[in-house]
């Protein structure tokens, strides 16, 4: 892309399975203030880790294009199921648009966060869903990463906790249905006592209360939504791509159902009214991809 004062004015796509990827549309909202930002939500499918890879890269290829149409100048997948099962798929359709994934900012924080252990072998939890798990997506990056960073190559304990989804999109981000959940999920991982966990799907903070009173104490929770913002404006900075105006950047909603329960669940996370949310059947627009 070039740096023409039309691709600058161009807005930021940023898509989830549902509420999860708010979690980094807010980061993404603080470091680049002025950015129109889009935010698909495919509530209407939620959530994703519960279905196969196929399915997933079917959904994940219809919302790529829908935001290519809509002229975006970078795409954020705010789910890490979506990047385990697609990312390829999305770095091939946007081409030449940037391509960014929460992933390797969230194993890149964990392993600077267990910095310096030492000669004590760092122990890194992962929680994610089924697809990301049985993907290795974190491992790898992880032991990827180790290479450069520590001694030694971390020991890894993944954790599939199917449930913290539709707690995150049902609003029950905390009490005791919620803490009981993360007890049942997390008891192994407390035995495994690691260093640091990666919340390895954007709806996961949402939980984090639940989840850091399930875990030893002072496990150091990481996600990597604060790191992929700030190396998204530096990307957009470096291609002559930020936005000019001064003003207070537009966020716009767009879900593929669900309008009035995504608008609370939004107003109560980004602590800000919604006005608007627009609905997309993306299967009735394009037709049902095969």
């Amino acid at each position: 892309m070039s740096g023409n004062i039309e691709d600058k004015n161009f807005p930021i796509g940023v898509f989830d399975s549902g509420v999860g990827g708010l979690t980094v549309l807010r980061e993404l909202n603080k470091a680049l203030p002025h950015e129109h930002l889009i935010y698909f939500g495919d509530l209407g499918r939620s959530p994703y880790g519960t279905k196969s890879p196929a399915t997933v890269r079917r959904y994940v290829r219809q919302i790529t294009r829908h935001l290519l149409s809509r002229k975006v100048k970078l795409i954020v997948i705010a789910c890490n199921t979506a990047s385990a099962a697609a990312g390829d798929d999305v770095k091939a359709l946007a081409a030449p648009v940037p391509v960014m994934e929460v992933v390797g900012h969230s194993a890149r924080a964990a392993i600077e966060a267990v910095l310096p252990q030492g000669d004590e072998p760092v122990r890194i939890g992962v929680l994610a869903t089924a697809t990301t798990v049985a993907s290795d997506l974190y491992k790898d990056r992880l032991l990827e990463l180790s290479d450069h960073h520590l001694s030694a190559p971390p020991l890894i304990m993944q954790k599939a906790c199917p449930l913290f989804v539709p707690l995150a999109e049902e609003g029950l981000w905390e009490g005791p249905i919620t803490d009981l959940a993360a007890e049942m999920y997390l008891a192994k991982m407390r035995e495994f006592d690691p260093h640091a966990v990666i919340l390895g799907c954007t709806h996961y903070p949402l939980l984090r209360k639940a989840i850091e009173k399930a875990l030893p104490p002072g496990t150091v929770l990481g996600n990597g939504a604060e790191s992929l913002a700030l190396a998204a404006r530096d990307l957009l900075s470096e291609q002559g791509l930020l936005a000019e105006s001064e003003l207070p950047g537009r966020l716009e909603f767009i879900v593929s159902d669900s309008e009035d329960t995504f608008r609370r669940q939004a107003e109560r996370f980004l602590d800000m009214p919604v006005d608007i949310v627009h609905h997309i059947d993306l299967d009735a627009c394009e037709g049902r991809e095969e």
